[in-house]
């Protein structure tokens, strides 16, 4: 979903796998049909279930080439990703007004921090390599095996770097590759789906006792 800026309106792109294949944007409230427009790839669209929505454009990494949807014109066209080899997990994220993008390099445990310092010009550069302390998450939870699904976000200008771990554990890393928090729950992964608060702070919640709304949900052990 995105907001057309020249309407107004939000509108719904389509990835529709049937006989009639190719992607589609319906109206929201429009109570029209959909209606089809050109698509670069739709099966790459179909394989690639993370969108970032940045400078007026969803993004989507697939495989060695990023592809974007400007949702002023409503057209397809592709961008160049970083020259990386393959990886276990790549994927894209949007990090103090640039377009980021994370790659994980399960052999040897590293996560390669990329940012795209000119938009227009597609130009990246390496920003951060992170050492996962592997080490040190077997000795603390004791135990000799664990599968790893890390993601890269953006908050309050710095990058975190969050890590799944097992079935319940969400754990935090530092660019320097230090352990610093976790959470323990039920049900828990990590997603690139992003909610941001919209809505207009009032002073009234600052002041009530034990009001934790803007806390960060880590906690250390």
């Amino acid at each position: 979903m995105y907001p057309h800026s020249p309407t107004g309106e939000y509108r719904l792109l389509v990835v529709q796998k049937t006989k009639n294949d190719g992607c589609y944007v319906y109206t929201l409230g429009s109570g029209q049909p959909p209606r089809h427009i050109g698509c670069l790839d739709d099966k790459e669209l179909m394989t690639s279930l993370e969108t970032v929505f940045f400078h007026g454009s969803l993004h989507w990494y697939t495989d060695t080439m990023i592809m974007v949807f400007d949702t002023t014109n409503e057209s397809f066209r592709q961008m160049h990703s970083p020259m990386v080899s393959a990886n276990d997990h790549d994927d894209l994220f949007e990090m103090s007004d640039m377009l980021g993008m994370f790659c994980f390099n399960e052999k040897e445990n590293i996560v390669d921090i990329w940012v795209m310092q000119d938009y227009e010009g597609e130009v990246w550069a390496l920003q951060h390599r992170v050492k996962l302390p592997i080490a040190e998450i077997m000795e603390q939870f004791e135990t000799s095996r664990g599968w790893f699904d890390p993601v890269a976000a953006s908050w309050d200008g710095d990058v975190l770097l969050l890590i799944q771990f097992e079935d319940n554990w969400l754990l935090q890393v530092d660019m320097d590759g230090k352990l610093i928090a976790n959470i323990h729950h039920r049900f828990l992964y990590t997603t690139l789906l992003r909610l941001k608060q919209s809505l207009v702070s009032h002073t009234f919640f600052s002041i009530l006792e034990g009001y934790v709304a803007n806390a960060s949900p880590f906690h250390l052990t």
